[in-house]
């Protein structure tokens, strides 16, 4: 039996919405081998859902129980204190937990930022007087993590376009309160991630595409866990990894299914999730598009020193 739990309501999923979506049926359904997973409320990590909806997980004996939580950092936290095991994280949570002694690894890629198909931006409301970069110094700007990709890409971003980070307060917020905060005035601008961006284009223009002053591509999150849960579940975890990149083919080649999917689960329509910009979904793990995030994350000082990304792979059998 699939199961999804939830630790935050980032969704405003209706309490019959996860039980709606249909259910694989499976041979030997009590031989499948529990993996607690954590994923976040956005379309770049929604990968693991899709594998559930689809039933690429059960295919591989695996039943997946989800968590939804509001961060990266808080999905590491989860899987520090083992009440997960395993989640989607970006490189600087696993790049700290490296420097800090926490053996944990990536073992697959996620969701692949590209300045083209842009799937995170900064936006303001759309009759805001903020033009630039330099117009946002003295206010406040929202992103969904302090200490992460998103709050230093803001940040770079500023200081590329001639603005002073240091005049800019970066504020911590759930997506589905960003809008809002733009609405209000609370906030003078946010970087929203899909589907939230699609749905805040109405009311709001965007500033600026301030991923791409980290990278033109690189990996927004990625599949991680503990060493020794690897060690100790060495076939569990390659059908795990197998599973993982099946959903990922199926996710990059059926964006009509996908939206339908994340429909239900955001209430958002499915026309405007078809409109919406994708991310495209690794097949493997590419340390290339790993290292631009860490070398940033050491140079902002957000982590201690910049650590080479292959140390933080799993190599699994293949």
């Amino acid at each position: 039996m699939h199961r999804l739990t939830r630790r935050q309501s980032l969704f405003a999923i209706a309490g019959a919405a996860s039980s709606a979506l249909a259910e694989p049926s499976l041979v030997g359904a009590q031989a499948l081998s529990p993996i607690r997973m954590g994923w976040t409320a956005s379309e770049n990590a929604a990968q693991a859902y899709y594998g559930v909806d689809q039933g690429f997980f059960a295919k591989a004996g695996i039943d997946a129980q989800l968590t939804v939580f509001p961060n990266s950092q808080a999905i590491s936290n989860a899987v520090a204190a083992n009440a997960i095991d395993i989640g989607c994280a970006d490189m600087i949570q696993l790049a700290s937990g490296y420097l800090h002694g926490v053996p944990f690894g990536f073992f697959a890629g996620a969701a692949v930022y590209t300045s083209e198909v842009p799937t995170l931006e900064l936006l303001c409301a759309k009759e805001s007087p903020y033009k630039t970069a330099r117009d946002l110094e003295g206010q406040t700007v929202a992103v969904i993590a302090l200490n992460s990709i998103s709050a230093i890409s803001v940040q770079e971003w500023l200081k590329q376009n001639g603005a002073d980070p240091a005049k800019v307060k970066i504020f911590e917020m759930p997506f589905p309160t960003m809008l809002p905060g733009l609405q209000r005035g609370t906030i003078a601008a946010a970087l929203f991630a899909e589907p939230f961006m699609t749905q805040a284009v109405a009311d709001c223009r965007v500033l600026g595409k301030t991923y791409d002053a980290v990278a033109k591509q690189f990996y927004i999150t990625s599949w991680f866990g503990p060493r020794d849960w690897f060690r100790k579940n060495p076939e569990l975890s390659k059908r795990l990894r197998d599973a993982v990149y099946e959903t990922a083919h199926w996710q990059n080649t059926h964006h009509a299914e996908t939206a339908a999917i994340l429909s239900k689960l955001t209430k958002i329509p499915v026309e405007q999730l078809r409109a919406m910009n994708r991310a495209g979904m690794a097949t493997s793990l590419d340390v290339k598009l790993m290292q631009p995030v860490i070398d940033i994350a050491a140079r902002y000082k957000v982590l201690d020193r910049s650590v080479n990304a292959a140390d933080l792979v799993i190599t699994l059998p293949s």
